[in-house]
């Protein structure tokens, strides 16, 4: 496996030497030192467990340069010269390495190159040589992922450098020299503009600040607010999710339910004075990235905003006044906007431990927060790492003029979500006030999300945050699973088709997982990269971070420790193609005429449920084509491929269907067929190789996704669409039972490539046991052979 490094800086060898001897690796007097003097002190200066200069010397005698010599007895010998496989072994036992284990003395380099580990192939002669190399070593990836400088840091190295209250950089990157044992973490209530609970008084925002003890005397530094409505905890729902064993309805009832704002109350401004917070943080930080950044002088903020635990108001999932209430706290950071120290709102208190530079970072509804935030323009913040985030909450919870469930999450929606957040309930005194309130809020909410059509209306565009991207003013990286079924991948294409044409930064890391986060994969150093950005953005090192790296990496599907480097993710990177459907069930580039009609018929869920099977097996034994299954699909194959294929952006389908009722549904999934061995659908945990935050300061184990057991089909794609929107995705008409009308539907963006040997299939069908509402009626579906078809786009 490949431990990609994107994140290393070229760097001139006077800076390299100066930035060892600050962070105390390179002895002062090293030029006075003959070579073998020079290793030995480096070495030891390695070795931060060991306390004493006698304690360093005996720990060398555990290290070997070849099978008989010893590093201790290799030094007495007083070399001239370092042998790479002299140093290569050394190396890669401070890396983390295990001889005989992992590699063979007699041949370090062949792990170098397996593990694509940075290495000189000759040599070392003199000190500069040697300086280089080590200076590079300390920013090799070592076996648990980490940075080797990193590894030190979780042995207490940089203990040294606590409380001089100044950050230090290596290789651009900021360095663990904050006490991690003295973090401060208070609580203060910001005052919001809103009164979402309508109770005559600007909702209170509570919110956690975790930052270096040295940010209240000694040094200002740059916030990490994550926008979390889960920081507070869950509500676990009262209720099961919606009903989804129901028939659907015909959308021509539709009415256009509209959004209503909720009232406003203007805060207070921000006075002179300002005060100590007289309220500890209890909570716990739930993000891995910030607790490694906080070791790095990065405070950490968490706020759940409106209904959450602690706060005042009412949980309105994606509306306008969850935004308001979020970028708040960011007014706040920045000095524009008053808190106080408790909910008595006596006393003042200002964050003037921050140097007013606002980053923001968290996946899933913690990154969707930060579109929703950026889309406002607000000062202050200053870039968003959004990770899995929805852009238009239409596009999470509907499709197309349907009602489409997140994975795993089905009959959940805008109502439940609330309820899920509404976490201010659990506070006895506040459930007294919020709940007659809260009760209504859902009455609304169910009532205008409007389950019964699924269709797109004023109440979901006011929760479209793609419409609003000509505010965004921060510098932007966005990550996402190309097999998140929960947050699908429309929601960061679509937005990325208009965040590349904006004159900020951007970035897009695209990788094999669901919803999940990337930052301790063994195949990419994302923690580095994170570590590179917001030193420039939030601190202003000149560290060359807008040039490191690609616009946009794509891990591979098949060999996962690939990285594709492209320049921009759409249709636009490959050529287009399309495929027609046959009498035969083949899938080929030859349209032919005079075809009969092909049919199937829904059973909607009444097989599945008879089936005792989850929605994931389901999908499984669907997709494969197991035989109980084949009277509810149409499906068309490609034969074996003759060479791979990758298939980019997204794929359109042409249908001409008709259906035996006045209302339908149609579901298609592009698939890849025939049986080998794919990756995991979760990175695996190496829990052996653990990653440390900084020194007894938490850590997270090392992943990766790998190849699994053998699989007969992958899911590359899907998408579903209401048959009474073929005239228009936005609104509704009449469809009459028996005739044919034409679709055409986008599917969800991938990048997948497709090994030779395998085939290409498309299955078409209506009821989607895990997304779709699942009719209690059959229906009979038709499709016109002759004018349908499937386009898409090859790299």
């Amino acid at each position: 496996m490949k431990y990609n490094q994107f994140a290393f800086v070229k760097t001139p060898y006077e800076q390299q030497v100066q930035e060892l001897l600050t962070c105390r690796f390179l002895p002062a007097d090293y030029e006075s030192l003959s070579l073998s003097q020079l290793w030995a002190a480096l070495v030891k200066n390695m070795l931060p467990e060991a306390l004493t200069s006698q304690a360093k010397k005996a720990k060398l005698a555990e290290f070997a340069v070849d099978e008989a010599t010893t590093l201790t007895d290799f030094l007495q010998t007083k070399p001239a010269t370092i042998s790479a496989q002299n140093f290569y072994n050394v190396a890669l036992q401070l890396l983390g390495y295990h001889v005989h284990y992992d590699y063979e003395l007699a041949r370090p380099l062949e792990l170098m190159q397996a593990n694509a580990l940075p290495y000189l192939d000759h040599d070392i002669a003199d000190a500069k040589t040697l300086i280089s190399n080590v200076y590079r070593l300390l920013n090799t990836r070592a076996k648990n992922g980490q940075l080797l400088i990193d590894v030190l840091a979780g042995k207490g190295y940089f203990t040294q450098f606590w409380g001089q209250g100044k950050f230090m950089f290596f290789n651009g990157k900021s360095l663990p020299v904050f006490d991690t044992s003295k973090v401060i973490r208070e609580v203060v209530y910001v005052e919001s503009d809103l009164d979402t609970d309508q109770d005559g008084q600007s909702d209170l925002l509570q919110v956690s600040i975790f930052r270096p003890a040295e940010s209240t005397d000694q040094v200002k530094v740059p916030a990490l607010y994550t926008a979390s409505p889960y920081f507070g905890g869950i509500i676990a729902n009262e209720k099961t999710n919606h009903n989804v064993d129901e028939n659907l309805t015909d959308a021509t009832t539709w009415t256009n339910p509209k959004y209503e704002a909720k009232p406003v109350v203007p805060a207070h401004q921000p006075g002179p004075n300002t005060s100590t917070a007289t309220e500890t943080a209890v909570h716990k930080s739930s993000y891995a990235l910030n607790e490694y950044l906080l070791a790095r002088g990065f405070a950490c903020v968490f706020a759940g905003a409106i209904g959450t635990r602690g706060s005042d108001g009412l949980r309105v999932t994606g509306a306008p006044e969850e935004t308001e209430s979020a970028k708040e706290i960011i007014e706040w950071l920045h000095g524009d906007r008053i808190a106080y120290t408790d909910r008595s709102r006596q006393t003042e208190i200002k964050a003037d431990w921050c140097n007013h530079q606002i980053g923001m970072t968290g996946r899933s509804y913690l990154g969707t927060l930060q579109i929703a935030i950026a889309t406002t323009g607000v000062k202050g913040l200053k870039t968003v790492v959004s990770e899995a985030a929805i852009s238009s909450w239409y596009d999470y919870y509907r499709e197309h003029g349907l009602v489409i469930a997140p994975e795993a999450c089905q009959g959940e929606d805008l109502d439940k979500l609330a309820e899920t957040c509404q976490s201010n309930l659990w506070d006895a005194g506040s459930a007294i006030k919020i709940r007659p309130k809260y009760e209504a809020e859902q009455s609304e909410l169910l009532t205008k999300e409007d389950r019964a059509t699924g269709q797109y209306s004023d109440f979901w565009e006011a929760r479209n945050y793609r419409h609003h991207t000509d505010g965004i003013k921060c510098s932007w990286i966005s990550v996402h699973g190309l097999n998140d079924w929960n947050v699908k991948p429309k929601n960061v294409y679509k937005l990325w088709q208009q965040i590349k044409h904006l004159p900020v930064e951007h970035h897009l890391f695209l990788h094999q997982g669901p919803h999940y986060n990337i930052n301790n994969l063994i195949s990419i150093d994302f923690t580095d990269l994170m570590n590179l950005w917001f030193c420039h953005e939030l601190l202003g090192i000149k560290n060359h971070a807008y040039g490191q790296w690609a616009t946009v990496l794509i891990q591979d599907n098949l060999h996962p420790d690939n990285w594709h480097q492209e320049d921009d993710w759409s249709n636009d990177l490959g050529q287009t193609h399309q495929l027609y459907f046959h009498t035969n069930n083949e899938l080929t580039e030859t349209k032919e005429t005079n075809q009969p009609i092909a049919s199937f018929t829904d059973q909607g869920g009444a097989v599945f449920h008879n089936a005792h099977i989850s929605e994931a097996d389901w999908q499984m034994q669907f997709l494969a084509g197991k035989s109980e299954w084949l009277d509810q699909q149409l499906r068309f194959v490609t034969p074996a491929l003759t060479k791979a294929k990758r298939i980019v952006g997204r794929p359109t389908v042409h249908l001409r269907m008709a259906a035996s009722r006045p209302v339908g549904q149609v579901s298609v999934a592009l698939v890849e067929l025939g049986s080998r061995q794919r990756l995991t659908p979760t990175p695996k945990f190496f829990r052996d190789q653990l990653q440390e935050f900084g020194f007894r300061f938490g850590t997270q184990a090392l992943q990766e996704f790998v190849p699994a057991k053998a699989t007969p089909v992958k899911l590359i794609t899907k998408a579903h669409m209401n048959l009474q929107n073929y005239a228009d995705m936005k609104r509704p008409s009449k469809l009459e039972p028996g005739e044919f009308y034409e679709l055409e539907f986008k599917l969800q963006p991938t990048y997948y490539e497709i090994p030779a040997g395998m085939q290409l299939g498309l299955v078409i069908y209506s009821t989607d046991q895990g997304m779709t509402k699942r009719p209690l009626e059959t229906e009979d579906y038709q499709l016109d052979l002759n004018h349908s078809w499937l386009t898409w786009s090859e790299e």
